[in-house]
């Protein structure tokens, strides 16, 4: 994903980290990384029930899309930090 394409949603991504970092300092990681995940959730679902005027029908459609790209996304990470501690 490091296509200038993406270069916004990279911008948007930074900026939570930022703010992770922050709460980092007062709330362990766990609870942390479970409440960004929490938060997408909640917020991919209401981007969902927008995009539709029928979620109950499309609810299955619309969590294949949201765990594909979630998928891709952390696949892509992991493999950047397996690459990291190869080099370490």
């Amino acid at each position: 994903m490091a296509d200038k394409q993406f270069t916004p949603l990279y911008k948007v991504a930074d900026q939570f980290i930022s703010q992770a970092n922050e709460l980092s300092e007062s709330t362990d990681r766990a609870t942390l990384a479970a409440g960004l995940r929490y938060a997408a959730a909640r917020f991919a679902a209401f981007e969902a029930s927008l995009r539709t005027d029928d979620l109950h029908r499309d609810k299955a459609e619309a969590l294949d899309a949201y765990l594909n790209e979630f998928r891709a996304m952390l696949d892509e990470n992991l493999e950047q930090y397996i690459e990291q501690q190869s080099k370490t």
